[in-house]
């Protein structure tokens, strides 16, 4: 395809889809690959000679098919995918809709654009939280445990929290600052070890997957002074995190969106 000028290329399973890749919490056999293959070439403006070319690379009992595709600005085509949502009180609008006296968060390499339900569920949460206890003097830490792209710090010192991030990847940490810049937030972002974060800190966040909070959850108990929340969370794994943590703080106020968990607990006083 590509001798004959094709602009691109690429190869599907079943359907149009491959299957998903396994993660390290998956169970049971992997799922087998798909029985047939879907080809796509792309042309620009292809005419019969060429059309009939391709099709005679195939084998005989393949079955071509053509169809136009619309022109389309791909280099903006992708915003449509980062609209202005809302948590609460709290607005998170991209830089090419700002909205006035929101959170503007450029999407880029770091995890978490507040889009995806597990982002979510933590951001209702957080900003829940605040807004409970708005008036807390002096005002209320939170430690951001795995903060990717910095939004849930950013939206804790958005809305008048003293917030600090911290992960391993220095390239998620360097968007972070960008992006507290960007806000003229003085939050902080570096890449810390958790057990090596000092103090307690009021509210701690974690969206991270399942095994991941299994594997930190002597550490965020640790660094959790009233508040841990907990996402990332996949519904079959839930049991495994709350059978660490609810043995040792309790039952946690409970949300879900689709087959996403998240998971509030009230840390009880030491």
């Amino acid at each position: 395809m590509f001798s004959l000028g094709a602009a691109g290329v690429a190869e599907e399973g079943d359907r149009g889809v491959e299957p998903p890749t396994r993660q390290t919490w998956d169970d049971g056999p992997p799922e087998p690959p798909s029985p047939t293959i879907r080809l796509r070439a792309w042309f620009e403006s292809p005419d019969d000679d060429l059309r009939a070319a391709a099709e005679a690379c195939l084998p005989p009992a393949v079955e071509a098919r053509w169809e136009a595709v619309p022109d389309e600005d791909w280099s903006t085509a992708w915003r449509v995918n980062f609209p202005v949502f809302r948590a609460g009180r709290l607005v998170v609008s991209p830089p090419w809709e700002e909205v006035p006296g929101s959170l503007i968060l450029e999407p880029g390499q770091g995890f978490g654009t507040g889009q995806h339900a597990t982002t979510r569920l933590v951001l209702e949460r957080l900003v829940s939280l605040l807004d409970l206890e708005r008036d807390a003097t002096p005002r209320r830490r939170v430690l951001d445990v795995g903060c990717g792209s910095g939004i849930l710090s950013l939206a804790a010192a958005h809305l008048g929290a003293d917030a600090y991030g911290i992960d391993h990847d220095p390239f998620a940490v360097e968007g972070a600052r960008a992006q507290a810049v960007r806000n003229g937030l003085s939050t902080p972002f570096d890449t810390t070890p958790l057990a090596d974060v000092p103090g307690r800190w009021a509210i701690v966040l974690a969206n991270l997957f399942a095994d991941t909070l299994v594997d930190l959850a002597d550490a965020l108990i640790a660094k959790a002074g009233d508040h841990l929340i907990l996402g990332g969370i996949l519904a079959d794994r839930e049991k495994r995190v709350r059978d660490v943590f609810d043995p040792r703080l309790g039952q946690p106020d409970r949300s879900q969106d689709n087959e996403w968990v998240c998971l509030h607990y009230h840390v009880p006083d030491a």
